[in-house]
This record gives C-alpha cells, sequence and structure tokens, in this order.
C-alpha cells in the first residue's frame, strides 16, 4: 500500500456504529406513513445515499423537508446509541500526535455530529469537518480545494458504495471498511482500492510501510 498524507473518513459505520439509532428513527418515519419496519438485514441491502434516492424508491410523495423534520426528531428521541468503532480511536489518535492530516466528510447532520463526537471523546480528532454532505461528490472537491490536498496523497474511508464512487469521482484512493451499512458484495461491486475489514486492519497496513 502506498503512502498517504490526507486522510478523509466518513463517519457513520465507518468510525462509528450508529445503526442502531438510525434504523430505528427511519422505521418510526416508515410507520408514520403506514409503512412496515425494516430489519436489519432488508435495511442495510436497501439503504442507500444520497439520501433522497432512498427515500424516493419508498415514499415517493413525501417531500425531503418533511422526511427530514419526522427523521431528525425520532433520532433525538431514540434510545437506542451510537458507539464508537473498534480501532477508530487508536487510529485518530495516532494520526493526532503525528500531525497527520484528517478530515472528516459526512451526510451527518452538524448537531448530531457535534453531540456523538463530544460524548465519544473524537471532537477534536479533525483538521476539518464537512458535513450535512448529502451527495458526498459534491463536497470532496472543494474539501481538497480548500485544504490545499494534492489527489494522488489522499485517501477516502468509508463503509458504502456512495463513499467509494465519491473518492474515484474525485481521483482519490478509496478504502472500503467492512464495519458498516454495506456488504462486501456491495462493495466489490463498487471496485474500491482496498478492502478491509475494520480500521484496525487498515492502521497495521498503514504502519507496515514505515
Amino acid at each position: 500500500m502506498k503512502i498517504f498524507k490526507n486522510f478523509i473518513f466518513d463517519w457513520s459505520g465507518t468510525l462509528v456504529d450508529d445503526l442502531g439509532p438510525v434504523l430505528d428513527s427511519t422505521n418510526k418515519v416508515f410507520n408514520h406513513f403506514g409503512k412496515p419496519s425494516f430489519t436489519r438485514e432488508k435495511f442495510c441491502s436497501e439503504f442507500s445515499l444520497p439520501f433522497k434516492n432512498f427515500y424516493e424508491r419508498f415514499l415517493p410523495d413525501i417531500s425531503m423537508p418533511e422526511l427530514e423534520l419526522l427523521y431528525t426528531k425520532f433520532f433525538n428521541e431514540s434510545e437506542e446509541k451510537v458507539k464508537i468503532l473498534e480501532g477508530s480511536r487508536d487510529l485518530l489518535d495516532v494520526f493526532k500526535k503525528s500531525k497527520v492530516n484528517t478530515y472528516l466528510l459526512s451526510s451527518i447532520q452538524k448537531q448530531h455530529f457535534e453531540n456523538q463526537a463530544a460524548e465519544l471523546g473524537l471532537l477534536n480528532m479533525f483538521n476539518h469537518v464537512y458535513t450535512e454532505a448529502l451527495d458526498k461528490r459534491d463536497w470532496i472537491s472543494k474539501l481538497l480545494k480548500d485544504n490545499f490536498l494534492k489527489k494522488e496523497e489522499t485517501v477516502f474511508i468509508g463503509d458504502m458504495q456512495h463513499d467509494i464512487e465519491t473518492a474515484q469521482f474525485a481521483g482519490v484512493y478509496s478504502v472500503a471498511v467492512l464495519t458498516g451499512y454495506n456488504s462486501r458484495e456491495m462493495l466489490e461491486e463498487s471496485s474500491p482500492d482496498l478492502i478491509v475489514n475494520n480500521l484496525m486492519e487498515f492502521k497495521e497496513l498503514i504502519f507496515s510501510n514505515n
């Protein structure tokens, strides 16, 4: 694996496990409109980014502003917890101490990120944070430009096909982790440069080059 200077991370399913509250909130939105709940497995196989595409498939007659308001309400009320994924803190700690450039690019709402990151001790781990990126392809070029990052020195790590497609769109190295929403089979369809089981494995690969 080549050596990189800049690391862009997705949040949900990559650094933290938020599937519990996300599934709970999504099911409550669907139930609100008379739709049945998803099982965990069915949700992971059907959910996709950008959010708009997912909801247009299942609730095409409901406006996104209405869906977003309901989802936020149910998410804030959910008793399901967001948990840090094993290896996340260790990797970010090493990067911070080594002054490696780290960034966040996520579709998560800004307030939800700040609340979760503060609770999990990850709030000050990034050079810069980009949240509410509903379509990350629209944001990654801005991230690169804002921070004067060279594509060949940059990697984007995520757990979904949309993350891999975003990296490919920007011309940066793509890493898929198997700790989140998409299965290995789904991720392989997007042809990432690298697939790892988790961030601990990714850390070992990075530092094996040094």
